[in-house]
């Protein structure tokens, strides 16, 4: 299986393996990024700068550096394939977010499939994230890519349109930085009400501090642990047939 995100980024290119990129996905776009704009120059201003806006070199676009995937390693996994008789299944697009209202739905289907309940939403931020407790505890997984204003969309839309959860359980990144698109606490803490029982962050110490909130990087592990009291045995593999099964339901 070779999991392909489209999502390209400006660049600057100095050989065949030197590509240098000017920002990443998160609050400010690449337009902004590049070009500036509104949001930006009220940004520089905030902290002090006489500039504008910020002023990188490019020539060009390439697999954005962090998400992006190159074409190069699927023609080799296509190469591989055909040497060794395996098929090669491509799951492919545009956002790194654009699959995880699909895998949340997943989960639930396949929770129900194990004769448990689906009724807990856990919402993973960036690197923060307990995969294997996430199954342990038979929690659903949403994964957001960042804190900011994109990420926020993509939960809040998801809950709309998603059956109600009992219980909604946040990680949230904290990167030490007031900037372009963070959406702050008070927002994400608006979305608790759409729980039918419980809304509560995992791992943050000091809301007030965000997102200078560091003390999560090393207290989302305990706090899961903690907030989540549920143990299940660790469930058997989902099968590609099973998948295929979801998928074909799933419909768009």
């Amino acid at each position: 299986m070779v999991v392909e995100c489209r999502l390209q980024w400006p660049t600057l290119r100095r050989g065949d393996r030197h590509v240098f990129q000017f920002g990443a996905l998160g609050g400010a776009t690449a337009e902004a990024m590049m070009h500036g704009g509104d949001r930006v120059e009220a940004y520089l201003r905030h902290h002090g700068s006489g500039k504008t806006r910020w002023e990188p070199e490019t020539d060009g676009t390439s697999p954005e550096a962090e998400w992006g995937f190159a074409p190069s390693l699927r023609d080799d996994v296509q190469r591989f394939a055909q040497r060794h008789g395996y098929r090669v299944q491509r799951v492919v697009f545009e956002q790194p977010e654009d699959i995880s209202s699909m895998v949340a739905d997943l989960y639930r289907w396949w929770y129900q499939r194990l004769g448990v309940a689906d009724n807990r939403l856990v919402v993973d931020s960036f690197i923060l994230m307990e995969p294997y407790w996430t199954t342990r505890t038979r929690s659903v997984p949403f994964w957001m890519v960042f804190n900011t204003e994109g990420s926020f969309q993509a939960l809040e839309g998801y809950l709309g349109q998603a059956p109600a959860f009992d219980e909604l359980l946040f990680t949230l990144f904290s990167h030490g930085v007031d900037s372009i698109g963070l959406v702050p606490i008070g927002q994400w803490r608006s979305l608790f009400p759409l729980a039918r029982k419980r809304g509560d962050f995992i791992g943050v110490v000091d809301p007030a501090s965000f997102p200078r909130d560091f003390a999560v990087f090393v207290r989302y592990h305990f706090d899961f642990l903690h907030k989540i009291r549920t143990r299940y045995p660790s469930p058997p593999a989902l099968t590609l047939q099973e998948l295929n099964e979801f998928l074909n339901q799933a419909g768009e």
